[in-house]
């Protein structure tokens, strides 16, 4: 069993104790009521609902109502019956993969009876590609065992199978002028490697899978730096969250890189500390990382996760503070919470899908 299984299971059974420090609150106000399991989810996760939701306005409210009827039959567990034993389910809504679990209230644990979102993350699927080294030659695609990558084009690219991204690649590197593909080298991240590097992840789940294929490319950029017998720097093109990779890669470059050059195209990293990174190795860098919109929102809910909104932050907190008595006590309490989840993340969002 992985340490993050066991972690996960071990929240499971720490939901309510005074270990758990998480704070809870409803999901929404269609899931507060006394029809079906409460859903209750973690404050700080809002952020995360957020990206996602603004990202894809058009599936927000049916992931919503999705997460909604999780009351009604969460785990296929239907309303009106028991769980005696806590444990942790996942669901796959749109491209949300929600982790929850179904608690039911006792004289020893006195949170209330409910569902509870504890985690989320993008949903991809598991393809059997390894990632590494390939190339594209003549419109066919092979995997490079030698690590060296000798084509004059490059790319880092993430998809859910090797053969699909030499396909979306051949339209980037285009043709010889003669109707003969370009060959090309490229390096392939399984997507599922790319969503655990983005703002999906939360801490409980965090794997270390990203660094190993971080450490692979390294190796790459390393063997390729040794061994290229093409004298021209080969260039590579890199997109949007899989430049986290070279991030991750960085402290595991070699002092030269001066055969490497690399453009960053719509960057969601720290930019910076790449360059920076890279140049000193005497690699080529471009890329516009001045009007990067993507790169500014990756900021701005990272930002407003921690600390920047602080008028949503104290409201999160005050919603959730004491929440293992709070929700215990809010239904006989007048001082009940009225807002919800939903209402933080449309904040956030400022989304005009709702």
């Amino acid at each position: 069993m992985s340490m993050i299984v066991h972690h996960r299971r071990k929240l499971a059974y720490t939901l309510g104790s005074k270990a758990d420090t998480r704070q809870f609150i409803p999901f929404s106000k269609n899931t507060n009521t006394d029809r079906g399991r409460k859903v209750f989810i973690d404050a700080a996760l809002a952020p995360l609902f957020a990206h996602a939701f603004q990202s894809d306005e058009a599936s927000a409210l049916q992931m919503t109502s999705k997460i909604e009827q999780l009351g009604a039959l969460g785990g296929n567990v239907t309303a009106n019956q028991n769980t005696g034993t806590p444990f942790e389910y996942m669901e796959n809504i749109g491209k949300l993969a929600i982790y929850y679990q179904i608690h039911q209230g006792s004289e020893d644990n006195q949170t209330p009876t409910g569902v509870y979102i504890t985690g989320v993350q993008r949903a991809s699927e598991e393809g059997k590609d390894q990632a590494g080294l390939y190339q594209s030659f003549e419109g066919r695609s092979s995997e490079v065992h030698t690590r060296i990558a000798e084509r004059e084009q490059g790319f880092i690219k993430s998809h859910t199978n090797a053969i699909e991204a030499a396909d979306m690649l051949q339209t980037l590197a285009g043709d010889d002028g003669w109707g003969m593909p370009n060959s090309f080298n490229f390096f392939y991240i399984p997507a599922a490697i790319e969503n655990e590097m983005g703002l999906w992840m939360t801490p409980d789940s965090r794997a270390m899978r990203p660094a190993v294929v971080a450490k692979e490319l390294a190796s790459v950029l390393s063997e390729t730096q040794k061994h290229r017998s093409n004298g021209k720097p080969i260039k590579w093109q890199i997109e949007g969250d899989t430049v986290k990779l070279l991030q991750l890669a960085v402290e595991h470059l070699p002092n030269l890189l001066d055969k490497h050059h690399f453009m960053l195209m719509d960057p969601v990293a720290d930019t910076a500390q790449i360059v920076n990174a890279l140049e000193r190795r005497g690699a080529k860098t471009e890329g516009d990382f001045t009007d990067n919109r993507r790169a500014l929102a990756a900021a701005k809910v990272s930002s407003e996760r921690s600390s920047s909104n602080s008028g949503l932050k104290k409201a999160l907190a005050n919603a959730g503070a004491d929440s293992n008595t709070a929700l215990s006590n809010y239904n006989t309490s007048t001082g009940s919470i009225k807002s919800s989840f939903i209402e933080y993340v449309k904040n956030l969002t400022g989304t005009l899908a709702w």
